[in-house]
């Protein structure tokens, strides 16, 4: 049976050329699959792997603006890399840059499974550019992180109830809460370019970063922001002593993102 033309002239491809093409593609991808193994292995080629933040229940970013007072003492406090200072950065489009912290709480598949909250300010890691630096991680399935390499599961319940997002991270004596209503017309957030790009490198608090590549589910996230002042929120996290009590920004994601992160990255860097 041989491929058959339909009238604009192009080519069509019979059953048995669909399936020869897909045992050739199995074929293919999965030697190349082997060769990134050893490669991988040996020392000679970085990981890749995928890391999805699922839509449902939505990821949420919860911005504080760190208190001028404070500013001097959390950068004390997080003893940060040699050569890094916290950065201000833009959150919104229309922002102008501030010291930051954010709490991310989402559900994650992929290298990790489960619901993760994240700890993070924002770093000049000596390039110019705003990073990511995470300086809490919590999960609620074992993982692994640069820090502690192995990490126990402690509570992050995240969940949708309605139009409404509730959150419980860590023991009852530091518990961060909040509860945020999302209305089915709540306003649409453009986040500032760096937003993304401080994505870029996610440091820990030792150095190590894990380099990511994101598409468009970040850089034009479909996202939606609530007023801070709406959100019942109840705070006794060791962060809370650094940062206003009410959210500047409370952003709110409607879909999946896609990332492909290569962990660990700078190893070979910090070795030299």
């Amino acid at each position: 049976m041989t491929a058959a033309s339909d009238r604009s002239g192009r080519h069509s491809l019979s059953r048995r050329g669909l399936r020869g093409r897909r045992a050739l593609r199995r074929f293919l991808y999965s030697q190349l699959a082997m060769r990134s193994a050893v490669m991988i292995a040996l020392g000679r080629e970085e990981p890749l792997v995928r890391f999805t933040v699922e839509a449902d229940p939505p990821s949420v970013y919860l911005v504080f603006r760190i208190r001028e007072s404070e500013r001097e003492r959390l950068q004390a406090d997080l003893a940060l890399p040699p050569g890094f200072a916290l950065a201000p950065l833009r959150c919104l489009r229309d922002d102008d840059p501030e010291f930051l912290l954010t709490l991310n709480v989402y559900r994650v598949s992929g290298i990790t499974n489960g619901m993760r909250a994240e700890w993070s300010v924002y770093v000049d890691d000596g390039s110019g550019h705003p990073r990511y630096l995470v300086v809490d991680a919590r999960s609620s399935t074992r993982s692994m992180d640069p820090v502690d390499v192995l990490t126990a599961p402690s509570r992050v319940d995240h969940e949708r109830i309605g139009d409404r997002v509730s959150m419980t991270i860590g023991p009852d004596a530091e518990a961060f809460r909040a509860d945020i209503p999302v209305p089915a017309d709540a306003p649409r957030a453009v986040t500032a370019p760096e937003w993304a790009t401080a994505n870029d490198r996610i440091y820990w608090r030792n150095g190590v970063c894990d380099r990511t590549f994101y598409d468009a589910g970040l850089a034009d996230a479909d996202q939606v922001e609530v007023a801070g002042a709406e959100v019942a929120l109840h705070d006794d996290s060791a962060w809370a002593g650094y940062v206003d009590a009410t959210p500047v920004r409370v952003l709110v994601y409607r879909q999946a993102i896609e990332f492909v992160v290569s962990p660990w990255a700078n190893l070979r860097e910090l070795e030299a």
